[in-house]
C-alpha cells in the first residue's frame, strides 16, 4: 500500500547525475547536449511496439536518466513496456555511438585491460549456457553485433571457433584487433558476413539501443544459419533490485526500449523464433527454424501484457520505495503514518494500540 504514496514521474528532469562521472565523461555529455540543442542530433518520436497510439496510456516514469541526461521514459499501460517518448534518429544515433557513447558510458577513450577482461568474462558466462543446453560442436561460426573490444567473443575464439564482430566504437575495436579478432567498425555488414552463415550471433546488451527491434531483429536473424542459435541479453526491469539496487541507474538515454522476461517472450514467438532457455535477467537463447522467414508489419500483443503492465508500474514504485529505505530507515515510519491519515485509520489505530 506504501507505494499509493509514490507519484509519477519519480525522477524529474533536474539535471544531477546520481553517478560518479569523470572529467570526459562530464565534457562529453556537455558535447552530446550541445549537439540536441543546435539540432546536428535530431528527435523523433518513438511509438511502442504494441501498436498503441493513445497517449492516455503512457504514464511518464523518469525525465532524465543516471547521467543526469534529460530524456523522457513513459510505461505503455497496454503492454508494460518502458521507453524512450523521443529517440535518435537513425543518423544522429550512428554518430552518437561513434563519437559519445563510450566516452559517456565508461569514461574511457579506449578499452582496457579491464574493461576486455570484464567482457570475457560474460563471454564464458554465455559460453557455458550455451554448452548446456546445445551440443556446442554445432556452433562453428560466432559473431557479435555491438561487440564493443571484442571480449565477449574472446572465450569461443580460444575455443577454437570462428568468431567476428561489429561495433561503431573505432577505439574500442581496435583493441580487440590487436588481440587478433576480426571485428569491424559499422552495423553488421552482408559483404563482410554474408546471410545464413553464422551458427551463432550474439546481442549482449545491444536489443535495448535498437531504434527498431522488430525490424533490425529481423535483419539480424537473416545472418543466422537456418537450425542454429541467437543469445540475447538485455537489462531486464525485473532484475533491477539486483543489479541495480537504485532503480534510477536502471535509466539510459541509449537505451530506446525495456524489456522484461514475459514481454521478450511474446517478442521472440512473434518473430518465429524457438526458444530454448529464459530468464528474468533478460538472457535467452533462441533457435532459428529451418523453414524461418521474415515477420514483417507485426505488433507485439497478448492478452495478459495489460496485466504485466500494472506490475511493472507497481514494481518499479517499490523498487524506489526499497531504496528510501536502505538509504533513510525513517522513510517507511513516515510513509505509513501518511498512509493511515489517507485511509482515515490513524486515530482507530492510536486507541487500539492505547496511544
Amino acid at each position: 500500500m506504501l507505494n499509493m504514496l509514490v507519484k509519477f514521474p519519480i525522477w524529474k528532469n533536474d539535471r544531477k547525475e546520481v553517478i560518479n562521472l569523470n572529467k570526459l565523461q562530464k565534457d562529453q555529455i556537455i558535447v552530446f547536449e550541445n549537439k540536441i540543442k543546435t539540432k546536428k542530433y535530431n528527435l523523433v518520436d518513438n511509438p511502442c511496439l504494441c501498436g498503441n497510439t493513445n497517449k492516455t496510456l503512457d504514464i511518464l516514469v523518469a525525465q532524465k536518466d543516471r547521467y543526469g541526461i534529460a530524456c523522457d521514459n513513459v510505461l505503455c499501460k497496454k503492454c508494460g513496456m518502458i521507453r524512450l517518448r523521443e529517440r535518435l534518429d537513425d543518423n544522429s544515433t550512428a554518430e552518437f555511438y561513434k563519437n559519445e557513447y563510450r566516452d559517456i558510458y565508461v569514461g574511457k577513450e579506449e578499452a582496457s585491460d579491464d574493461f576486455f577482461d570484464s567482457q570475457s568474462l560474460r563471454g564464458k558466462t554465455f559460453y557455458n549456457i550455451i554448452e548446456k543446453y546445445v551440443d556446442i560442436k554445432e556452433i562453428k561460426t560466432v559473431f557479435e553485433v555491438g561487440c564493443g573490444a571484442g571480449g565477449i567473443l574472446y572465450p569461443f575464439h580460444q575455443e577454437g571457433k570462428k568468431v567476428s564482430g561489429c561495433d561503431f566504437g573505432e577505439k574500442y575495436l581496435k583493441f580487440g584487433q590487436d588481440k587478433g579478432l576480426n571485428i569491424y567498425q559499422g552495423e553488421i555488414d552482408i559483404y563482410r558476413t554474408p546471410k545464413n552463415s553464422q551458427d551463432l550471433i550474439i546481442l549482449s546488451h545491444v536489443m535495448e539501443h535498437f531504434n527498431e527491434p522488430l525490424k533490425t531483429m529481423n535483419d539480424i536473424i537473416g545472418f543466422i544459419t537456418p537450425s542454429k542459435y541467437l543469445l540475447v541479453e538485455v537489462p531486464g526491469i525485473f532484475d533491477i533490485p539486483k543489479t541495480y539496487i537504485n532503480p534510477i541507474l536502471y535509466f539510459q538515454n541509449a537505451h530506446v526500449y525495456n524489456y522484461y522476461y514475459y514481454y521478450l517472450k511474446i517478442f521472440f514467438q512473434a518473430l518465429g523464433l524457438e526458444m530454448i532457455y529464459g530468464n528474468e535477467r533478460c538472457t535467452f537463447l533462441l533457435k532459428k527454424p529451418v523453414d524461418w522467414t521474415k515477420k514483417e508489419n507485426i505488433f507485439i500483443k497478448d492478452n495478459e501484457l495489460t496485466i504485466w503492465a500494472d506490475r511493472v508500474e507497481s514494481e518499479l514504485k517499490k523498487y524506489y520505495l526499497m531504496h528510501l529505505l536502505k538509504m533513510n530507515p525513517h522513510y517507511y515510519k513516515a510513509g505509513l503514518i501518511k498512509m493511515l491519515n489517507f485511509l482515515g485509520v490513524k486515530n482507530i489505530l492510536k486507541k487500539i494500540l492505547g496511544k
